[in-house]
């Protein structure tokens, strides 16, 4: 079954105020084509709204924490280079 926009956008706040809250780097990539293998294109959960609506909740939610939205898949290359990139950064933060 599918999370409704609602839902979503519920979710997206709990994400978020939890990463607000964290005492070490934290960041958010948030993959704006498709959070999973069937919500994608023509995909059987695809939900271009409760997307959104996810987004939209951790944006609203998410405090000081940097929000990466791209314009990627979650499963595109790119996407995953971008979040080791991130996740490399982050580790040189935390050890400074």
């Amino acid at each position: 079954m599918r999370t409704t926009p609602e839902e979503c956008r519920k979710l997206g706040e709990e994400i978020g105020s939890k990463a607000a809250a964290s005492t070490g780097p934290v960041a958010i990539l948030f993959p704006s084509k498709g959070i999973s293998a069937i919500d994608a294109d023509g995909q059987p959960f695809e939900d271009i709204a409760a997307r959104e609506a996810l987004r939209d909740g951790l944006l609203s939610s998410c405090g000081p924490v940097a929000v990466d939205v791209r314009p990627e898949h979650i499963n595109d290359p790119s996407f995953a280079e971008a979040a080791a990139r991130k996740l490399l950064e982050l580790i040189s933060l935390h050890r400074r």
